[in-house]
């Protein structure tokens, strides 16, 4: 930063000219002394607000935090990530999908937060806390839901009706250009419990699910865990339908790609978590970073430009951006899955689809 003068110091003194200088270095050094802040997260759609549209800028400019993304490709790459620094950690804030973000939880990284440290807690939905006890330890920032994505033109060529429900993906017509998520991710594993539920099973009972899976593989593509590779393969027609997010695929569909998105019933809320981890190299700037993402300006630019289903209450956004949020109807017709009763099995289940399902052809 250039330093200035104009000629009212002349009337100052010398020692005023000392005394202004030596201000205003000791502010340029407070500045300048604030610790990065480390956001453990995905690349994507968090990279291109962060770091291409200018939103690290906006946040260092509110608080005077310089902000460094440490990008991963999936959820459980953030929390594999995470747990392996639970001793020492190197990231400040950590923000993955739900259901990835509980393991972290039982591993107790997360430190409290309160509305004193992080007062936008007080503008979130109820629901929005999480809470470990009496304590608060972190905060649903957006959620979004699961969907089938198909390509439009494909079907019109073909003449195929659009998919309705989760059982679409096994028609035969479809083989060999289907794209489902591993059940490692996120998005698999509420495919493999809704399929398990479209043919009378659950979380409970998650046998139907592989059993679906085993009859649904032989026609599947790839098991895409991005959704900027699923973008890749809907535009050179290697894929005709898939499951991901509703989110990203109204993402592909804003930048061109022939996409249509259907969110059938039954159905879960897809929320993502964001906590401070305990020990964080930089508390403070922790904290002021979760304040500014569940922030009513941080918020509203993610519902208004991705269709994020934001968790703050007073976030505004255009008509255009809200045809892209859930309505309230949509909203009461779905469930959280039920995380705690997953987690203990997640990794047998895991285990089970690379051996049983993923070498299918």
């Amino acid at each position: 930063m250039a330093m200035t003068f104009n000629r009212n110091y002349r009337g100052i003194g010398a020692a005023g000219v000392i005394a202004a200088i030596m201000a205003f270095g000791a502010a340029t050094a407070t500045a300048a002394d604030k610790d990065p802040v480390y956001l453990l997260s995905w690349g994507g759609t968090i990279q291109t607000s962060f770091e291409k549209e200018g939103w690290a800028e906006k946040f260092k400019e509110a608080t005077g935090y310089e902000m460094v993304l440490v990008p991963k490709a999936t959820s459980s790459e953030i929390i594999a990530t995470a747990i392996a620094q639970k001793d020492n950690p190197q990231v400040d804030v950590v923000m993955s999908d739900y259901a990835a973000w509980l393991q972290g939880k039982h591993q107790g990284l997360f430190g409290a937060i309160d509305e004193a440290s992080v007062p936008n807690l007080a503008k979130l939905y109820d629901t929005a806390p999480i809470r470990d006890g009496e304590e608060t330890i972190g905060a649903f920032t957006y959620t979004d839901t699961l969907s089938l994505i198909y390509q439009p033109e494909i079907f019109e060529r073909n003449g195929w009706e659009p998919p309705t429900k989760w059982e679409d993906l096994g028609r035969p017509e479809f083989k060999g250009m289907v794209s489902i998520p591993p059940v490692s991710n996120t998005y698999g594993l509420y495919t493999l419990v809704l399929l398990a539920m479209a043919n009378g099973g659950g979380v409970q009972d998650i046998e139907p699910g592989f059993d679906a899976l085993r009859e649904i593989a032989p026609g599947v593509v790839d098991w895409t865990s991005t959704f900027a590779k699923l973008g890749g393969y809907l535009q050179g027609e290697l894929v005709a339908i898939a499951v991901f997010g509703a989110n990203s695929g109204y993402e592909i569909k804003k930048k061109g790609i022939p996409a249509e998105v259907v969110i059938p019933t039954p159905n879960f809320l897809s929320p993502t978590a964001v906590g401070v981890m305990k020990d964080a190299p930089n508390p403070e700037g922790a904290r002021a970073l979760l304040n500014f993402i569940i922030g009513k300006e941080f918020q509203s630019y993610r519902a208004e430009r991705f269709g994020s289903n934001a968790m703050n209450r007073e976030i505004e956004v255009s008509p255009e951006a809200a045809q892209y949020l859930l309505t309230d109807e949509q909203k009461a017709s779905l469930d959280i899955l039920d995380y705690e009763s997953v987690l203990p099995v997640r990794a047998e289940w895991n285990e089970r689809f690379e051996k049983e399902i993923a070498p299918i052809r």
